[in-house]
């Protein structure tokens, strides 16, 4: 089943990122948080991200939105893409564990 990522937040030099990620045709999300473009948790609660960005000493207050692709479609019902590495796509297991 693909996976959404919904939205983005990332610090203003794109070191940290967390993403709203879901599953199409599923009302259920997760976050994610990744440190240079590589996956450090997967499945988390908002808790938890929290825990981990203060834990790395991360302002949560500099993140900024990530704004979606401009070829992304927008005259959908589907929430608007924002864009995510390959190697990210997948199920749970892809990219999962800590850096």
């Amino acid at each position: 089943m693909e996976v959404l990522v919904e939205a983005a937040m990332q610090t203003p030099d794109g070191r940290w990122r967390v993403e709203v990620v879901r599953r199409r045709g599923q009302r259920s999300q997760w976050y994610r948080v990744l440190r240079d473009d590589e996956v450090v948790l997967d499945w988390l609660s908002i808790t938890a991200v929290e825990r981990i960005l203060v834990e790395a000493g991360v302002d949560m207050a500099a993140l900024a939105p990530v704004v979606a692709d401009a070829a992304a479609p927008t005259d959908t019902a589907e929430p608007e893409r924002i864009r995510t590495p390959r190697r990210l796509r997948g199920g749970p297991d892809a990219g999962h564990g800590a850096a």
